[in-house]
Order: structure tokens, then C-alpha cells, then sequence
């Protein structure tokens, strides 16, 4: 889709309303204006100006011919305002009439169509690795989930699960097939689809793995819907609408010790961010060789695809003896990346920067004489916006480079991904 086609009006269905609520909203973060219903009919006002609607059906805990029949209405419902399901909300441990309601979904969808299932949501601990679900490392079975008054969960493999609810037929998108990237999972849900499945169980363990699945899905050229807690069906969706806006975030990492190196490391695994390694040699001599560094790395993360939530430059290099004056001209160095990257990046980015030298530089090239502090996101990690310069009112996250343990990296940009 160009960016003069009109926007896709997309619906979701959810089987109950806090889980409606809480894929909408990461469709909201996406750009789309987003309505979650309370009622399992259509509203008197209108919903012309946003671009998706979220139904409740209330259908995790009741019986599987109710909750057939609530989705299909609300099928019927999103189909007749123009709105086409793209996503059908399920519960990140699997519980409720996962099958029945897909069945809905697929029988107003039309013959061809597919869900690709889903309970992965990397940023709460829910991850699916060979059909397996884990729930915080732990198997799904073996969770509290096994022993849930309403819905129990006794089955971990996710294909058996849907199985045991449906007779429709299923497949498998490993993640062997998943790391291959959007253009394989493409070419694995069209070539399942034209087998005659109808259910493909999805791996993922990262939000690049989410990213991969959205985009192959909206370049199989087939119907799809998205089954998952919420991440895909955002990720789809932008996929489908790829000039709506996104929150972004750039990366600034001149750090170089151990534990900053193993958090940007944790960072890129996790997120899929693109991290520039920059030559801080370079820019320490200055002159020509900083500022060929510093165009290099702009070139690159301005090449980098506009769908990647996290881009950033970080270093490997460590530089023994390095006076003060050297020290400064690699922290100026950083802080022109940075400032030139914005200029250059779609949609704009909130920042984290690791390392106190770096983050004063950085807010000295953008001209920003103070940080309105706004939250505490780990011990000596802060969350604020930049007061007055070139950048006014633009996220930060500022952290030291010793500070937090492993994954204090991904908290810190997936806070600035999630700031209202």
C-alpha cells in the first residue's frame, strides 16, 4: 500500500473486554484511532474517524457453541461496517474456545483464509519455540494456568491444543522458517494455504520474530487474521498500512563496558533493534575522519527498514589511555549521529542514550536546556521529555552505562515504545 491509498478500516475481535483493551491500544501506538466497544452490538455514535474497532464478546469461559456463535456476530458486524477482522485476540495462556471462535472468524473470512496462531507476546514473558509455549520460561502446563477455576490449560503444544477444539486442519510455522524472514513466511502460509490449512501455529521468542510474522502475512497474498494476545495483529496491520506512524526509538550507546555491551547485546536479540557499530577511533582524531564516520553511520540507519521499532549506533571499541579532550570529540561524535539520524528517520523517535557523557552531549547538539523528568524506569534509568532546543517534547530514557542487570536495556526502549 502507498502512501495515497486510504487507510484500511480493520477490525479485531476479542473474547473479553480487558484483552480487547489491551490490543487495542497497541493498534493506537501503531496510528490508528481505535475504539473498543463495551457491547457485543454497534454503538448509535459514530465510528467514522477511526480506523479500527474492537469487539468484545465476552466468550473465554463460556460454551464452545456460544462462543462460535458471539464471534460470528461480531464478524458479521465488523464485515458489515466495512471493517474486515484482522485480528482475533486470544489469551497469552491459551485459555478459552480458541478453536470455535477461529472457526468463525475463518467461515466469514471465506474459504482460503487462514489465522496464524499465535500466544507469543515477548515483552510479558510469553514465547513459543517448536509448538511449545512457555509462560516466563516455564511450560504453559505446567503453570498455574493447568489449575484455572474457568478455563484450564493442560496441553503446552499448541498445534495438539487447537487440535483437540477444531477439526479444522493445522500447520506449523517454525521458527527455522520464521528467522528466514518475512519473504519465507510469505511463501510457508501461501503454500499451507493452497494445502488446505487453516490454522498455522506460529514460533516466535522475539519482537523481530513478531515483526517477520506481521510482514509475511501481508505479503502472501492470502486472507489472513491475526490470533495472537496483540503484537501480531499490530504488527500485521502496520505491515498492511505501511505509511501509518510508529513510535521508534533511537539508540545511543557510547558505553563500552561488559554489562553495556551484554545489555545492547540482550537489546538486539530481543527487539531485532539495528545498532550501528560506530569507530569511536574515528571520531575521537576528528576532522574528516569523524565526520566520514558520522556520515557513515547516518547513511546506514537511515537505510534501515522503517518498520524496525529500535535503530541506534553503539561501539565495540575500547580505547586505552584516552584522554579528555579525545573523550569529548567521540561523546560530539555520538551526539551528531543522533542529531542527523533524527533529521533523517520517518515518523520522528524518541531516544535512549547509555552513558552520562553521551546523553549531555546529545541534549547540548539538540540545543535542550533541561529533561522534564516524568518517571523512574529502573534505579538511576529516567524517563523524560526534552525541554526547549530542536527537539522540544521528545521521549527520553537516560541510563548509566553500570547501571541494571541484563535486560536493562530492552526495559528501558520498550518503556519509551509504550509511553502514553
Amino acid at each position: 500500500m502507498n502512501s495515497s491509498e486510504p487507510r484500511p478500516l480493520l477490525g479485531v475481535i476479542a473474547d473479553d473486554l480487558t484483552g480487547a483493551n489491551a490490543t487495542g491500544v497497541l493498534l493506537a501506538r501503531r496510528g490508528y484511532r481505535t475504539a473498543s466497544l463495551t457491547e457485543l452490538r454497534w454503538p448509535e455514535a459514530s465510528l467514522d474517524e477511526h480506523a479500527c474497532v474492537v469487539i468484545n464478546t465476552e466468550s473465554r469461559a463460556v460454551p464452545a457453541a456460544v462462543a462460535r456463535e458471539r464471534v460470528a456476530t461480531a464478524a458479521r458486524l465488523l464485515l458489515l461496517h466495512g471493517r474486515r477482522p484482522y485480528g482475533k485476540r486470544i489469551d497469552s495462556t491459551l485459555r478459552g474456545n480458541l478453536g470455535p471462535e477461529l472457526e468463525a472468524v475463518l467461515t466469514a473470512l471465506g474459504p482460503g483464509s487462514v489465522a496464524v496462531v499465535t500466544g507469543a507476546f515477548p515483552a510479558s514473558g510469553r514465547r513459543t519455540v517448536d509448538g511449545i509455549h512457555y509462560v516466563n520460561g516455564v511450560r504453559l502446563a505446567e503453570t498455574a494456568v493447568r489449575n484455572d477455576p474457568l478455563c484450564p490449560v493442560t496441553e503446552s503444544h499448541v498445534p495438539t491444543l487447537l487440535r483437540g477444539q477444531t477439526a479444522l486442519r493445522v500447520g506449523e510455522l517454525r521458527l527455522t522458517t520464521v528467522r528466514g524472514g518475512a519473504g519465507a513466511v510469505a511463501a510457508a502460509i501461501a503454500a499451507m494455504a493452497r494445502e488446505g490449512v487453516r490454522l498455522l501455529c506460529a514460533d516466535a521468542e522475539t519482537d523481530l520474530d513478531i515483526l517477520a510474522l506481521g510482514q509475511g502475512m501481508a505479503q502472501s497474498g492470502v486472507v489472513c487474521v491475526a490470533a495472537d494476545p496483540g503484537p501480531l495483529t499490530a504488527a500485521y496491520a502496520a505491515a498492511v498500512n505501511p505509511a501509518s506512524p510508529r513510535r521508534r526509538v533511537l539508540v545511543v550507546a557510547g558505553s563500552v563496558t561488559p554489562l553495556s555491551r551484554e545489555q545492547l547485546d540482550a537489546l538486539e536479540a530481543e527487539t531485532g533493534a539495528r545498532l550501528v557499530v560506530v569507530d569511536a577511533a574515528a571520531l575521537g582524531q576528528g576532522g574528516q575522519a569523524a565526520a566520514s564516520e558520522i556520515n557513515r553511520a547516518v547513511d546506514r540507519l537511515a537505510e534501515a527498514d522503517p518498520a524496525l521499532p529500535v535503530v541506534g549506533v553503539r561501539t565495540s571499541t575500547v580505547l586505552a589511555g584516552t584522554d579528555s579532550a579525545v573523550a569529548a570529540r567521540i561523546a560530539a561524535g555520538f551526539a551528531e549521529i543522533a542529531a542527523q539520524a533524527l533529521d533523517r528517520l520517518p515518523g520522528g523517535a524518541g531516544l535512549y542514550t547509555s552513558g552520562g557523557d553521551i546523553t549531555l552531549a546529545v541534549c547540548r547538539r539538540l540545543g535542550a536546556g533541561a529533561i522534564e523528568l516524568k518517571a523512574e524506569v529502573l534505579p538511576l534509568a529516567v524517563h523524560g521529555h526534552l525541554v526547549g532546543g530542536l527537539r522540544p517534547g521528545v521521549s527520553i530514557v537516560t541510563k548509566g552505562g553500570l547501571v541494571g542487570d541484563r535486560m536493562a536495556a530492552v526495559t528501558c526502549v520498550r518503556h519509551i515504545l509504550n509511553a502514553q
